[in-house]
């Protein structure tokens, strides 16, 4: 079921890639939602593959999914709705509102640094063990009291040797609280006052009993099992209050797509000065090679998705997940919702949809189709002068693995990129003794060669130069 109200845009191509991106990642359904500018209703909605398995029930931009952190965006909101009425400070100490970092080591923790991963608390599995991860462990978390003894044990593993953006779940979760306590509500319903009645977000929840009632239009949370009959069992979200504030919103894509119109338009329930503070990056969350860093600011990730920024988040629960994102210049926005665990991740795919709809290359936004582009580009078997030496080179989806013939000592070395530039071509490993080994691609019209430790050698079969090794001008 598609909606498609501008029409300029090519929706035939986004919804070929959507429903390839169900196939890959084994999902047995979808649904998107695209925003342009602040338009009053969603550019497109549809929803692919079904929402229920048995008895079939299709997906729709109505159907409810678990979206996992996805949360974090709305409730860094909340906090920061707190900040504007000023009855809290960014600056403020957590512990002067909730018990919790009493006896941390270093400087009080600071509502800022919660919002922005930068208390140096390290990721302590607490998701994990919500999720049901935890239980071989001997880890469990049944209520507040379970998480505040949960956390104070942790609380000697904080970092104070520089500043570091680790990502910390339960930060999520006491923000949640600490909402609790100055609001003098429920969580659930300060964010339904606060930010979902606003923006007219009707049916997202943070009532997982919701799921339970076939009669509406809701996901079926799965697994994915290569031993069910059809590659997929059922599976149950978290229930509980500590689960709210990280990761434990239900919504529509089409609810998720009117969050995103007020972020990029502005909307009632947040000044424009915090809006944006919001998104502007505190620590560095990810690095990439090639000098590519991703930031994070209150709630929200932020990369560079050609001259534009992508501000998003996604999110996973194990048996279901999301993406929310728009481009800060363009105002175009995203919303992506599935009832697995995919193993292509719904933030890949929407960088791929929103480069499609800015006429960009995929390769040139998307990190893992720029090194499967150069790497699959590069596979074949490869000879020396004279055919001395050989070498067979291969893309394992993960890694560039290159089997060297007998003559080159035997063997097999798996090589990882140095670039994200889908136009260059090096590759290096690292040997037990700190050797960096370099396997350089040189790839020409009708050509293409392999440098590694001194040795030049020819792809022989491939796309290039097949059977015989022959080919143009070197490059």
């Amino acid at each position: 079921m598609a909606h498609r109200f501008e029409e300029e845009y090519p929706w035939a191509t986004v919804e070929r890639r959507i429903e390839t991106w169900i196939d890959e990642s084994g999902c047995p359904g979808a649904s998107v939602a695209v925003v342009d500018g602040t338009k009053p209703v969603s550019a497109y909605e549809a929803g692919f593959g079904v929402r229920r398995l048995e008895p079939d029930a299709p997906a729709t931009p109505e159907t409810l999914y678990g979206v996992g952190s996805v949360t974090k965006p709305i409730t860094a909101t909340a906090v920061l709705t707190l900040v504007d009425a000023g009855e809290i400070s960014l600056d403020d100490p957590v512990v002067g509102y909730v018990p919790y970092f009493e006896d941390v080591p270093g400087e009080a923790i600071t509502v800022h640094e919660l919002l922005s991963h930068t208390s140096g608390m390290p990721d302590d599995d607490m998701a994990s063990v919500l999720l049901g991860e935890g239980s071989d462990a001997g880890a469990s978390i049944d209520g507040w009291d379970d998480f505040r003894s949960y956390v104070d044990g942790a609380s000697t593993q904080r970092r104070l040797d520089r500043e570091r953006c680790l990502y910390y779940n339960s930060g999520y979760a006491i923000l949640a609280r600490l909402v609790e306590t100055v609001s003098g509500r429920s969580f659930a319903e300060f964010v339904d006052r606060a930010v979902f009645e606003p923006l007219e977000m009707d049916d997202a929840t943070f009532d997982v009993g919701v799921l339970d009632d076939r009669s509406r239009d809701v996901m079926t949370p799965y697994h994915r099992d290569d031993e069910a009959d059809d590659g997929f069992r059922s599976g149950t979200l978290p229930n509980g209050p500590v689960f709210e504030g990280p990761g434990g919103l239900l919504a529509p894509v089409t609810d998720l797509s009117a969050f995103l119109a007020a972020q990029i338009g502005g909307g009632p329930h947040l000044a424009d000065r915090l809006r944006e503070r919001a998104y502007d990056p505190v620590g560095t969350h990810r690095r990439l090679v090639g000098d590519t860093t991703y930031g994070y600011g209150y709630g929200w990730e932020s990369r560079p998705f050609g001259s534009d920024t992508l501000i998003g988040h996604g999110g996973g629960t194990g048996v279901s997940g999301g993406y929310i994102g728009f481009l800060r210049e363009r105002g175009l926005g995203i919303a992506i919702g599935c009832n697995t665990h995919p193993s292509v991740s719904p933030a890949t795919l929407a960088m791929e949809v929103l480069a499609i709809l800015t006429d960009r290359d995929p390769a040139s936004v998307v990190p893992e189709r720029a090194i499967e582009r150069s790497a699959t580009e590069l596979a074949g078997r490869y000879e020396s002068y004279g055919g001395v030496h050989t070498a067979t080179v291969e893309w394992t989806g993960a890694r560039l693995e290159v089997e060297f013939g007998a003559s080159m000592g035997g063997g097999t070395l798996e090589f990882a990129p140095t670039s994200l530039d889908p136009d260059e071509y090096e590759f290096a490993t690292v040997e037990g003794d700190g050797t960096r080994l370099s396997a350089t691609f040189f790839v020409g019209d009708e050509r293409v060669e392999l440098l590694f430790d001194q040795l030049l050698l020819e792809r022989v079969d491939g796309r290039y130069g097949e059977g015989d090794g022959s080919g143009g001008d070197e490059t």
